[in-house]
């Protein structure tokens, strides 16, 4: 089986090994030229695809992306940390977008997009360094067309960076290992700190190299190059702390005083939620639950298979997210399913992997077409499923606001509830009053006057005012919802009658 074929496995003529690293093989690739075209082809539909739609609504996060970090000067981005939502490399460059293009939704995003889109041939550089060409070529395919990654390029947040730097860093790290040159392991230290510049999970990417290299390398013996390999892979592991630190140093007392003096906050973002989250938004891009079971299949025979050719590639597969999730335990900080959205790249070489192995079990001859069919049949589901995202903005704050205003009377006053609040005043600089408990509504309605409400993503409310989450089940009537592709996003509008009065 040569490279062109469908999957070129560990013990395949197309697979060679390095003398001077022992913790994964290789695939050769003199076998097969660069595939320049297929590359800017998929880079091209990944555009196209990450274009469509760019200019919807803006969903909560977004909003305070723009109002609480891209809109200030540069200085004061780099120099304050508002929060977990502040994710200062994103920021920066859609401040400066902004300043070169004007204030839009498809302005503040463009970063977003155009990191989504590198992200293609990034997948392809990393995979080529133990799997086959189509092997590859395959998971880029997918990446494509994804909706998930298709939805975070779209999205003014740092996670398509995120998932962009991940892949740079893994293929600079097994190209450092590799080749063994120095000006690799400083290109590495430059990218894993850009990343943690990025999001701060990106730390436990780092921190899973370094094990895995310690690992590999006590487990390698004494074999000089390998030695002199894993010393410079420790190089780029200490330039990424030193050029973190160096980015970090001027907030760095606020980030410990969010993460480590702050007590943390009732949150509904525990692990429960976050799998349960997860597994509905997978689901999102797999089809219905036989379009999951599937996935869980091919992820099942695609990892077996990596196992038996390296357990150090499983390891940089795995061992990233394992780390981001127990952590955010430990501390008891929030976790939700887009922290594990930078390894978007890892499970479509998994998935991709068991296509090829449920290929190779129907037979020799049929290996070639099977594996591929499976792929081209989970693209074609992912495409059907962007239609609702391009019909539908992240969250319709927008809708909301303009059938509010156009069905109420002058004389009936708005209130708005939960996150929404912060989006009405803040971005579309609404002097409707933000209510945050249950007294504060009933003083409202003690006017005499229908109160018109908006609210959205019931379980913080919930979380924080249960009994005033209940009054807007039990006694306002619903007059619109305003559909989003955030899960849990929609906008409710309701109306609760005045103070005594029975709900109509």
């Amino acid at each position: 089986m040569t490279d062109n074929e469908p999957h070129a496995g560990p013990r395949s003529h197309g697979v060679a090994r390095d003398p001077g690293v022992v913790p994964w093989t290789i695939c050769d690739e003199r076998a097969a030229p660069f595939p320049w075209g297929w590359i800017t082809a998929l880079t091209l539909l990944a555009a196209v695809l990450r274009v469509i739609g760019l200019n919807g609504g803006l969903w909560y996060d977004e909003v305070i992306t723009l109002t609480q970090s891209v809109r200030l000067p540069l200085y004061d981005i780099v120099t304050a940390f508002p929060g977990n939502n502040q994710h200062t490399l994103f920021s920066v460059l859609s401040h400066l977008s902004i300043q070169m293009l004007g204030e839009h939704a498809w302005s503040l995003r463009l970063p977003a997009l155009v990191l989504g889109v590198a992200t293609v041939p990034a997948l392809f550089w990393f995979g080529r360094q133990f799997c086959g060409r189509t092997e590859a070529l395959l998971a880029c395919v997918l990446l494509s067309v994804s909706y998930h990654h298709v939805w975070f390029s779209q999205n003014a947040r740092g996670y398509s960076a995120l998932a962009f730097l991940t892949l740079l860093s893994s293929w600079l790290l097994l190209r450092l290992l590799r080749g063994g040159r120095t000006i690799d392991a400083v290109w590495y230290g430059l990218s894993a700190a850009l990343g943690v510049y990025a999001h701060l999970t990106m730390v436990f990417l780092v921190i899973s190299h370094a094990l895995l290299g310690a690992a590999a390398g006590f487990l390698g013996g004494r074999d000089e190059t390998m030695m002199r390999r894993w010393r410079l892979a420790a190089l780029g592991f200490a330039l990424a702390g030193v050029f973190t630190l160096v980015l970090y140093s001027p907030v760095m007392l606020d980030v410990k005083q969010f993460f480590v003096d702050r007590a943390t906050p009732a949150t509904v973002a525990t692990p429960v939620w976050a799998a349960s989250e997860l597994v509905r938004g997978l689901r999102i891009g797999l089809g219905a639950g036989l379009g999951a079971l599937a996935a869980g299949v091919l992820l099942l025979a695609g990892l077996r298979s990596y196992l038996r050719q390296s357990a150090f590639i499983v390891g940089m597969f795995l061992l990233p997210g394992a780390m981001t999730v127990a952590a955010a335990v430990g501390l008891q900080r929030p976790i939700f399913p887009r922290f594990l959205f930078f390894s978007i790249g890892f499970g479509l070489l998994i998935v991709v992997r068991g296509a090829l192995e449920v290929g190779r079990w129907l037979g020799r001859r049929q290996a070639r077409i099977a594996g591929p069919a499976i792929v081209a049949v989970m693209a074609a589901v992912s495409m059907v499923s962007l239609i609702p995202n391009y019909r539908y903005p992240k969250q319709d704050f927008e809708g909301a606001m303009r059938f509010a205003d156009s069905a109420r009377s002058e004389a009936e006053p708005v209130v708005t509830v939960g996150l929404a609040t912060d989006v009405y005043r803040d971005y579309y600089q609404r002097s409707w009053r933000g209510v945050t408990s249950l007294d504060e509504l009933e003083d409202v309605r003690s006017i005499g006057q229908r109160v018109w409400v908006l609210y959205t993503l019931e379980r913080y409310i919930e979380s924080r005012t249960p009994d005033l989450m209940q009054t807007l089940r039990d006694e306002c009537t619903e007059a619109g919802v305003f559909r989003g592709t955030l899960g849990n996003g929609d906008i409710t509008v309701c109306v609760i009658p005045p103070a005594g009065e029975p709900r109509p």
